[in-house]
């Protein structure tokens, strides 16, 4: 229905006001079949639309002009903002990896330590059972050398008793071999 009334309005004669404020008017020109009819209606002046813009076309105003620099402004500096923090953050990630090698060689030098230290009572406990076990040895040897010992010690009690014998028969000896010898029959 509408697009019926937009033909009508377009197909039907101007009125004397309406072509020239009329956005919808067009000035069409009309091709004629006869050079009369073309003489007659370019001798008759027509008066022409005058173009206007709609007010979809208007010029913006300067304060739009205005905001858009300022927006602009305002996204240069936040763009400016942010490499300012990626800056920052770039600066502190730096400090914190040297943070995190110190730390990384004193856990180094932690746990070559704590080895050290293992290592050392590993040698220790090796040495500590060596020695038990040379204890165990003397202790083991101790006790023949006790026997040893005490048999030695019933001997030096023999010793005098021998001592004395070895006297009875050196005296005996002297004796026979003081005596003269007899005459034998």
């Amino acid at each position: 229905m509408h697009a019926s009334a937009s033909q009508d309005k377009n197909l039907r004669k101007p009125s004397h006001n309406e072509g020239a404020h009329d956005p919808d008017y067009e000035n069409v020109t009309l091709a004629f079949r006869n050079k009369d009819q073309l003489k007659l209606s370019q001798s008759t002046p027509t008066k022409q639309a005058k173009f206007k813009p709609s007010l979809d076309t208007a010029q913006a105003p300067a304060w739009l002009y205005r905001t858009i620099m300022m927006l602009y402004v305002l996204l240069a500096f936040v763009f400016l903002s942010c490499i300012i923090l990626s800056a920052l953050v770039l600066v502190r990630n730096s400090e914190m990896s040297k943070d995190v090698w110190t730390l990384k060689e004193e856990l180094s030098n932690v746990s070559n330590t704590v080895w050290n230290i293992w290592e050392l009572q590993r040698q220790q406990k090796s040495i500590w059972e060596a020695v038990q076990r040379d204890i165990r040895e003397v202790k083991k040897n101790l006790g023949t050398a006790m026997s040893n010992i005490q048999s030695g010690n019933d001997r030096l009690r023999t010793v005098p008793a021998d001592i004395t014998q070895i006297k009875k028969t050196l005296e005996a000896l002297e004796k026979k071999a003081q005596t003269p010898p007899q005459p034998s029959k």
